[in-house]
């Protein structure tokens, strides 16, 4: 196997955590918004709620730069989008085909068909630039104020701020093109991203109260969130 073919898929599957994560994280969010919604008795200014939204806007932000952002000791989405694009022929059809079984390769070409032009030998570098180009086009301005807001405070004025939806545009992109270029790589379909399901049931703890009317039970761990 060429070894920048094992250095790709090694970024992919580090990749892949990290698109996991933000979609995680996007989904929680609006989850916590729509239990406000669907309780008048929580439905004031609330600092908590700033937090939150302070906290999913800032971290969403950063991992989105960190996937547009190609640095040479870095591992992001642009900077793979980029190498595939410089040397297309590792990505092959004769290797995309071997990977499915002997009676799929119908299913294999057509599957293929998404990267390439028809009987091509490897995948279109152009389809993938294109790919990159609107990846770095919908996270433009998300790089722009994670860099002159997040990661540093500069001293000039920042003139477009990202919205949510502009965040979560990124997102739901970063999650398309992760179950895009798994197929790819690994010939298999990832479960959708965008509606995968969070294992824990998180929301349990909204339905407890959070400061028990007794704290006196010393059994009781003290600092669950290991802060002290």
């Amino acid at each position: 196997m060429d070894q920048r073919l094992k250095k790709w898929e090694k970024w992919l599957e580090a990749i892949r955590y990290e698109v996991m994560d933000l979609v995680r994280s996007k989904h929680i969010f609006w989850k916590l918004g729509d239990i406000v919604k669907n309780n008048p008795k929580i439905q004031k200014p609330n600092s908590f709620y700033k937090f939150a939204g302070d906290t999913y806007f800032a971290y969403g932000v950063m991992g989105i730069r960190r996937q547009i952002k190609p640095h040479r000791n870095s591992i992001s989405f642009a900077g793979l989008l980029h190498e595939i694009v410089k040397t297309p022929y590792i990505l092959s059809r004769e290797r995309f085909v071997a990977l499915y079984e002997r009676n799929s390769h119908y299913e294999a070409n057509h599957d293929f068909g998404q990267f390439a032009r028809e009987d091509a030998e490897y995948i279109d570098p152009n389809k993938v630039r294109r790919d990159l180009d609107k990846l770095k086009k919908l996270g433009r301005a998300v790089e722009v104020f994670a860099d002159k807001r997040i990661a540093h405070y500069d001293k000039q004025l920042v003139e477009n701020v990202p919205s949510f939806g502009e965040l979560d545009d990124c997102i739901n992109f970063l999650a398309e093109l992760t179950e895009k270029y798994w197929l790819l790589f690994k010939a298999e379909t990832l479960v959708d991203l965008l509606v995968m399901p969070i294992v824990d049931n998180w929301e349990e703890i909204f339905r407890q109260p959070w400061i028990p009317p007794d704290t006196s039970d010393k059994s009781i761990d003290p600092d669950p969130l290991g802060m002290y």
